[in-house]
């Protein structure tokens, strides 16, 4: 599985997460871009050694490494426990990146929050950190039916503020 710490080590000391830095910094790390957006002025797929990131969004930015992914397939006899069995075999994959995010590069300067720092993505199981004003989100996730299960790791801008907003917004209606 590939080790993207020193990449988010690296993402992590930017001043701004804009596209053109987050490029910078993947191809100096040996990615290949794969797609670009016409709208956009870098690229926003890449690939290396089995390993996909994502980079979406305006500034910030927002990336996504998905390190581990597997196809939901349809024509399994019993669905939902192929599905359990993908989710367990993501989760046990976890615990191997967490260990490389904590003891490389980043490690020292990863702080554990009280806040959910999932924004607004459902994780089956994850473990996040904040990093200089940045989230770093590693976890297993499943958007709907159609998407494969996946091992992610999501650097983003920290907003605090935000969530403290949609946290008053959620009290007014109790």
């Amino acid at each position: 599985m590939d080790d993207v710490s020193a990449e988010l080590g690296r993402l992590s000391d930017l001043d701004e997460l804009s596209g053109q830095a987050v490029e910078g910094v993947l191809a100096a790390a040996g990615w290949t871009g794969e797609r670009r957006n016409p709208a956009k002025a870098w690229a926003t797929t890449w690939r290396r050694d089995g390993a996909g990131a994502w980079v979406q969004g305006n500034a910030p930015v927002e990336v996504q490494f998905t390190l581990w992914h597997r196809d939901v397939e349809d024509e399994r006899p019993d669905p939902d426990t192929y599905i359990e069995e993908l989710y367990d075999a993501a989760a046990a994959e976890l615990p191997t990146v967490v260990s490389q995010l904590t003891s490389g590069v980043l490690g020292p300067r990863l702080q554990e929050s009280d806040r959910d720092l999932t924004g607004d993505e459902d994780f089956i199981e994850h473990r996040a950190w904040i990093v200089a004003d940045k989230v770093v989100l590693a976890g297993v996730k499943h958007s709907d039916t159609d998407a494969p299960v996946q091992l992610v790791v999501v650097l983003r801008a920290d907003t605090p503020d935000d969530a403290d907003a949609e946290d008053a917004e959620d009290d007014d209606w109790l």
